[in-house]
């Protein structure tokens, strides 16, 4: 099983003390039952045993002792485990291109940080008791047969009969289980184009009636298979119920007619046998949690391969590039350098293209040759799906460039100082991300934002609470000012904004225009923005078209 794999390949403890305490936690609870039986055999004479008490006193704190130091023991083990697994796949996503994630599926990775990663954590407890009872069992059994060896071989044989009956049983039930959980979500999926869709299910009354009745099905067949999964459950515990019963009966009934002498550990059987029925319901109720626990351990393990073949791929690309020469050191330094005072970016004949096949060949994008200036206002334009969002990725170092070269101050930036080049932008892209919570910024000025908040005109709906913005449930013009803040918070010499005004509103697109871009050219920034708005190209030093992957027309703005 491949979390035992995990235990014994990355525990820190030695696992050989946990399976010690656990066992000892069962003898102890063995014990208990004994002392049980013996003191019973007193009390039917009239007598009691203070050195019966006395070992079940002791019996009790070895039980509580070993539970919860192996309990603690493998908890911590596999909680640690997940850990590590957790912080590995933060880093591979940290390290990942938009193409791997794209391929793996961010969804998908969130399913096994989340979801997965809770089953394995809720499954532990059901495992580790289900282990814990298994050898509870054994000692039991080992009691029961020094009491009487037919007994012992008559309740092993229907419980390994009913046990197997039962497990049976549950996989139907768990086959119905997905179904059910399916119809939930196929309903799930209704509501949320209901709730999402309000205001065109509101426009046609085709539309709503359809999309009702479609809900009153999918409710329908998940009422259905719920209620038929909670009978099975019920028919299911009862028949267990009924098994352990007749069980009883055979020790009362069928056994002695076996038997000459079972009448002297008559009662002393039948308690042990009563003593099983719990421990053999929690073994078999916890065979599942293992199987749970090993496919979400497979999809994190399947994740996390995915993650590290698409680095390796890279990391290959990466090691055939040669060792650093005294030239390339001192290349380095001066780009150090250059990072540090920004006054020119240039993209000289950079070209990409993304994977296609022999019949349809990946969209490509270049030559591109352009030149952003310290101080000055970039605008850059063109229809859909020109090739713009592309070539702002390669700008920024989101994506590799094919071919072509990426300069600052005419020092090119070579692959392995990518994230360093990175960290010289601030951005907010059409598919933008707000955090709540500002990232990356050592020292907040809570009065400039303050101020911030007021030019953006959202002084009344945000304040800053600590290092966070106090909400973020705004409206999508409103969100993008408060993207634009945190950007301008970041204090990075270049700027990079896509459709940024394409959510605001007539008046502070304007403003936007007129005053907030003007006063970050006088900051000395680099700006370059991605838009559409042609009635303030004249804010623009400089203005390149986008057409078919390539700039067909760069020229000075009306400003210049």
């Amino acid at each position: 099983m491949l979390l035992l794999d995990l235990l014994r390949s990355q525990s820190r403890s030695d696992l050989r003390l946990a399976v010690a305490l656990l066992s000892l936690a069962s003898i102890a609870t063995t014990m208990v039952l004994v002392i049980v039986n013996m003191a019973t055999e007193q009390a039917e004479n009239g007598e009691a045993s203070m050195r019966l008490l006395a070992m079940m006193g002791l019996s009790l704190i070895g039980y509580i002792w070993a539970q919860k130091k192996s309990s603690d023991m493998i908890a911590t083990e596999v909680e640690h485990i997940l850990h590590e697994l957790r912080l590995r796949i933060f880093d591979s996503v940290r390290k990942a291109g938009p193409d791997t994630l794209a391929k793996v599926g961010q969804g998908t990775v969130q399913a096994a940080l989340t979801q997965e990663m809770q089953t394995v954590s809720g499954a532990l407890p059901l495992m580790l008791n289900g282990v814990q009872q298994v050898v509870l069992l054994i000692c039991v059994s080992v009691y029961l047969a020094w009491l009487s060896t037919f007994a012992f071989v008559m309740i092993t044989v229907l419980a390994i009969v009913v046990s197997t009956i039962h497990l049976q049983r549950i996989r139907r039930i768990n086959a119905a289980t997905r179904a059910a959980v399916e119809d939930e979500n196929l309903l799930f999926g209704g509501l949320t184009d209901l709730l999402q869709g309000f205001k065109e299910v509101k426009m046609n009354s085709q539309r709503r009636d359809a999309l009702i009745k479609g809900l009153d099905d999918r409710s329908t067949r998940a009422r259905d298979t719920k209620s038929t999964v909670k009978a099975q459950w019920s028919r299911e515990f009862a028949l267990i119920q009924l098994a352990f019963y007749g069980m009883m009966a055979a020790m009362v009934f069928i056994i002695p007619i076996f038997t000459s002498d079972y009448h002297d550990v008559a009662v002393q059987t039948t308690t042990a046998a009563l003593f099983m029925i719990g421990p053999i319901g929690a073994a078999v109720a916890s065979v599942p949690s293992f199987g749970d626990a090993d496919v979400a351990l497979r999809k994190i393990n399947d994740i996390d391969h995915q993650l590290e073949d698409a680095l390796g791929q890279h990391q290959d690309h990466d090691a055939k590039i040669p060792p650093a020469t005294d030239k390339a050191k001192q290349a380095t330094a001066k780009l150090q350098t250059a990072l540090g005072n920004i006054n020119e970016l240039a993209l000289r004949d950079i070209r990409f293209a993304y994977p296609g096949t022999s019949d349809s060949p990946g969209f490509a994008v270049g030559p591109i040759n352009a030149v952003f200036h310290k101080g000055e206002i970039t605008f850059i334009t063109g229809g859909n799906g020109a090739g713009k969002s592309t070539i702002i990725a390669l700008l920024i170092g989101l994506r590799p460039v094919a071919s072509g070269t990426i300069s600052v101050n005419d020092c090119p930036i070579p692959t392995n100082a990518l994230q360093q080049y990175r960290d010289q932008f601030a951005t907010v892209l059409s598919d933008y991300h707000l955090f709540r919570e500002l990232y990356g910024i050592d020292t907040i000025d809570a009065d400039r934002v303050k101020m911030l908040l007021a030019q953006m005109e959202i002084e009344d709906k945000v304040d800053l609470d600590g290092r966070a913005f106090s909400t973020t449930a705004l409206s999508q013009g409103q969100r993008k000012r408060l993207a634009l803040i945190a950007a301008q918070l970041e204090e990075k010499p270049i700027l990079v904004l896509d459709e940024w005004a394409a959510d605001q509103d007539p008046h502070f697109r304007s403003v936007f225009y007129e005053k907030i871009l003007p006063a970050l050219r006088d900051q000395g920034k680099i700006i370059i923005c991605v838009t559409h708005d042609d009635r303030w190209f004249d804010q623009a030093d400089r203005i390149y078209h986008v057409r078919d992957g390539e700039f067909i027309d760069g020229r000075a703005g009306a400003s210049a």
